[in-house]
């Protein structure tokens, strides 16, 4: 039937909206609904690359890790001798930050990643792979927060890295027997826990979420749970001992070393902390823009750590400076850390924010645990009761429109604005919805046929003189108004 005055199309704005979420990325072909930290891609490169895996022996972890902190190590000494500030300490060489060069990948500093990697992933030996896999990530994480990576080039390169783990660890999952899978999860997830990524939620969760391809199935499951719920005890103990002020606080750049890249370093450093807690914006491939969509906006990393003290590459752990107990951030603090330059937070400052960033990041994997998992209803339940959370309200609402559920899209729409009446859309394009959740609640209503409820909304907006869709919305006036009649 044409729902049409003339060649007008009374429902365009319905049916633009379902278009969307039934061909675009809110749509999925593998589970009930949208997922934001899985992706299909995951499961395609994984079965690419099963053609060039073979049983095949890899660099033993002693070796991997003299092959990745070789070339690390000979950056910081070429540092140490280039730059003026430079000094020789017992422990090893203080550089500036501000000071140190801008770090490029062309410094082939990372080039012993590469070849441990490029080693390890077309092997089946799973655990020996993983192992590699896991030290070639934690190394790295820990280079990027002490080098003055101002360009993101090394925080590219580690989300790409974390990317590849997550592929091979689907690889895992596939074939490998239950055990071995969880054993080599356990080897990320320690990784995902230690001090490297708790100051970095978004990488953290990106990690964790290798557990996704295990909950496919009944008998690996529980493998992506206990990951979850590592994850979140290790959040919880360093919030706390954080909080409870037996570590001392960081003003920027602190100790780290040359040579010492290694993992058994395991000294918080003012550099992790201040790169950590301000580039979870980048993380952003097989994650469907949630990551972005729901990170803070923060200031560069490096740009901020240039105003602080200097950083140490140093054989031993790292120190913290004191600055004595810091009131705690406010919740407005925390929804706007754009505001706030992380190299003059305190150490309990910093992980205030690293546990508000984790836990907005793990309700992503929290609701793929469950979609995943097959339990439809407790993941579109998880959706609804966290409507505050700008992609989780999205993407119930894509579930609602996709079911043609009108009169429930109405409510929900009603229940956004309720609790949180400058709510942004962040998983629709602008064109399809110019108004945010003012455009969705146009699309239910035109769906339910409301005729007076949308001649209203079209004549407050012709109202608005600085509306710069006036034409659409008197036409759009004009086709309902005569509909009424």
């Amino acid at each position: 039937m044409d729902s049409g005055q003339g060649s007008f199309n009374r429902r365009q704005d319905a049916d633009d909206l379902t278009d969307y979420v039934n061909n675009g990325w809110l749509s999925s072909n593998e589970f009930d609904g949208p997922t934001f930290l899985w992706n299909h891609m995951i499961r395609e490169a994984s079965r690419e690359g099963s053609d060039q895996r073979n049983d095949v022996p890899v660099a033993n972890l002693s070796d991997a890790d003299t092959v990745i902190n070789m070339p690390m190590q000979w950056y910081f000494d070429a540092l140490a001798s280039m730059v003026p500030t430079a000094e020789r300490t017992d422990t090893g060489v203080e550089i500036p930050r501000i000071d140190m060069p801008t770090f490029s990948l062309d410094s082939q500093a990372l080039s012993g990643v590469d070849a441990v990697v490029g080693n390890a992933v077309i092997s089946t030996r799973w655990l020996d792979t993983v192992g590699n896999l896991a030290k070639a990530v934690e190394m790295t994480a820990r280079f990027v927060g002490n080098v003055a990576d101002r360009d993101n080039e090394g925080f590219d390169y580690l989300k790409d890295l974390i990317q590849t783990v997550r592929v091979y660890m689907d690889a895992v999952a596939c074939n490998a027997d239950p055990m071995t899978g969880e054993q080599a999860l356990r080897m990320i997830t320690q990784v995902a826990c230690n001090e490297d990524f708790r100051l970095n939620a978004m990488q953290m969760v990106e990690l964790l979420s290798c557990g996704l391809s295990f909950a496919q199935w009944d008998d690996t499951r529980m493998f992506a749970y206990d990951a979850l719920n590592k994850g979140i005890a290790a959040m919880r103990d360093f919030a706390a001992k954080s909080g409870n002020g037996d570590a001392s606080s960081t003003t920027g750049d602190t100790m780290n070393s040359v040579g010492s890249i290694d993992s058994d370093v395991t000294g918080d450093t003012g550099a992790r902390d201040a790169t950590a807690t301000t580039q979870s914006h980048n993380l952003r491939d097989t994650s469907s823009d949630a990551d972005s969509a729901h990170s803070t906006n923060s200031t560069d990393a490096a740009d901020g750590a240039d105003t602080a003290n200097s950083i140490t590459h140093s054989t031993g752990a790292a120190g913290d400076s004191t600055t004595g107990g810091s009131p705690t951030l406010s919740p407005e603090e925390l929804n706007d850390l754009a505001m706030l330059d992380p190299s003059f937070l305190s150490k309990q400052q910093l992980a205030q924010t690293a546990q508000n960033q984790f836990d907005h990041a793990v309700q992503f994997l929290r609701h793929d645990l469950m979609r995943i998992s097959g339990d439809a209803e407790e993941a579109d339940r998880f959706l609804r009761d966290n409507h505050t959370s700008e992609p989780l309200a999205d993407a119930y609402a894509a579930r609602l429109i996709a079911a043609e559920r009108w009169q429930d899209l109405l409510n929900f729409v009603d229940l956004v604005k309720r609790d949180a009446p400058n709510q942004c859309t962040v998983m629709f394009p602008e064109e399809v919805v110019p108004y945010e959740w003012e455009s969705i609640r146009e699309a239910a209503l035109e769906a339910l046929g409301r005729g007076g409820e949308l001649v209203a909304m079209y004549q407050e907006r012709l109202d608005d003189t600085y509306d710069p869709n006036t034409e659409l919305n008197r036409m759009k006036l004009q086709a309902w108004t005569q509909a009424k009649e």
